[in-house]
């Protein structure tokens, strides 16, 4: 019992760390690119796949093989991360300025007027493996943070501590897959 209660922790842990300020910014703006609640909780499920792969590969590295992660990498990774996000907000403000509408001139059937339009990217240049890509980032900045987590009891037994990574895994996604569902609604509501 005392087992799966702490399995439970790593999801509950999990549900709670997808959370994080920039982890919400990051989905939120694929969320926004396409406002509808599946295609919401699709970002927010790939996102959180990413998360948990680079989790579960960094763990194994840790947890069976016993290599070390070296001086600084989570700095790096949290530093690329940044950077993610800085790249993240101006894709974000070119997509507003073509957002603009305006008007142009121009003939049909030998008639001059206008229309108002935008320059607006349809959907499909949304590149949908960069929800998992960005997950796989954060994963990688945030590793250490999730084996800090890991009960100490676990590391008696390699089995659980894989465990503990899968649910915690598992947590992120379906929190973030929530998330993905019920911001792709209210996206999708204000654009109405």
């Amino acid at each position: 019992m005392e087992k799966v209660l702490l399995l439970a922790t790593g999801f509950v842990l999990g549900l709670r760390h997808a959370f994080d300020p920039d982890h919400i910014t990051a989905v939120t703006h694929f969320i926004s690119l396409q406002p509808y609640p599946k295609k919401g909780a699709g970002f927010g499920l790939r996102w959180g796949l990413g998360h948990a792969i680079t989790v579960l590969a960094i763990g194994s590295l840790l947890i069976f093989l016993n290599i070390k992660i070296l001086n600084g990498f989570e700095k790096w990774a949290e530093i690329l991360v940044g950077f993610t996000l800085i790249g993240l907000a101006v894709w974000r403000l070119a997509l507003l300025a073509k957002m603009r509408r305006h008007a142009h001139l121009h003939r049909h059937e030998g008639e001059i007027h206008t229309h108002e339009h935008s320059h607006l990217l349809s959907s499909e240049h949304v590149h949908l493996h960069a929800p998992t890509l960005v997950g796989m980032l954060h994963g990688a900045a945030g590793t250490l943070a999730v084996f800090v987590l890991i009960p100490l009891s676990f590391l008696s037994s390699k089995f659980l501590a894989y465990a503990y990574m899968l649910t915690f895994g598992l947590g992120c996604m379906l929190s973030m897959g929530i998330y993905g569902y019920v911001a792709g609604y209210f996206y999708q509501k204000a654009q109405q």
